[in-house]
């Protein structure tokens, strides 16, 4: 099961568990309530208690979230939980809260993300080109992939394995824990390990569903979101590491590309959505 969903689980269990029973949290996977975009309206509206969003989907409601977004701009696990966990993700968790009038629980991980198709190896930036990738509909994921020579495609992903499987695109990019529960080893022979934006995950509760809660409520459900999300990050890492090994039992082909050259590559593209969130890349 994927990360985010095993921490859900893990957030339900302590919930129930710290108050006594007197709150019980529902998960619901696999977009059984709809679309992610759905998620960040229908909590907005309150008639969600919860949903998790990745932080692609939700910059299309908190524009400057798209500079998380800019390739190659987290370098590691460690600085992603330093931006996460520190003032960015405060600032950020804030600005939703205005924005939207939507409470930030915590943010997760969903990983760093890298690219699979069906058509060839790639080990260098000149193998992209030509490549038609679905992206989320996601305006710095598509202009990246446009500025690499590749075709990017947006689309939902409940469509995209059937795309892949009807050859109308030749690969996705996504974490590896996301590539291997979703079975794309089956429509996608070739893995880089691209590494190219980490994706974190915000963890959104409605207004309505939040002001319903004591105070003390209010703090062990605040408590359980960050504890379940430590955990949850830890699975995804655990993950990551095994999904390579199992994802090359099921056939794929694993490359490692010199990643300074796709650094390199979009060094422009970087410096030129950077000055759209200047403030942000300086934080």
């Amino acid at each position: 099961t994927v990360p985010v969903s095993i921490g859900l689980f893990k957030f339900a269990e302590l919930v129930e568990e710290r108050s006594d029973g007197k709150i019980k949290i529902e998960v619901y996977n696999n977009g059984q309530l709809g679309s992610a975009s759905d998620y960040v309206v229908n909590t907005q509206l309150g008639t969600l208690d919860m949903g998790v969003v990745n932080q692609s989907v939700l910059s299309s409601f908190v524009t400057d979230l798209a500079a998380v977004d800019i390739p190659y701009i987290i370098e590691g696990y460690e600085h992603a939980d330093r931006v996460f966990e520190g003032e960015t993700g405060e600032y950020y968790s804030q600005e939703i809260t205005d924005l939207m009038g939507t409470q930030v629980l915590d943010i997760w991980e969903v990983g760093f993300r890298n690219l699979t198709n069906s058509k060839h190896p790639v080990n260098q930036v000149e193998d992209i080109k030509g490549l038609r990738i679905r992206t989320m509909d996601n305006k710095v994921h598509q202009e990246f992939w446009k500025s690499m020579g590749a075709d990017p495609v947006p689309m939902s992903w409940n469509e995209a394995y059937t795309a892949m499987q009807q050859k109308a695109i030749d690969g996705q990019e996504n974490p590896l824990s996301v590539i291997l529960g979703n079975n794309v080893a089956e429509v996608n022979k070739e893995l880089a390990m691209t590494e190219h934006v980490y994706s974190s995950i915000f963890f959104l509760m409605s207004k309505d569903a939040w002001n319903a809660l004591t105070e003390d409520q209010q703090k062990i459900i605040k408590e359980c979101a960050k504890e379940a999300g430590q955990y949850e990050r830890e699975e995804q890492r655990r993950q990551a590491d095994e999904a390579m090994a199992e994802l090359e039992k099921q056939g794929m082909k694993i490359t490692k590309p010199d990643k300074q050259q796709f650094i390199d590559s979009s060094a422009q593209f970087r410096k030129e959505y950077g000055k759209v969130y200047q403030n942000i890349v300086d934080m």
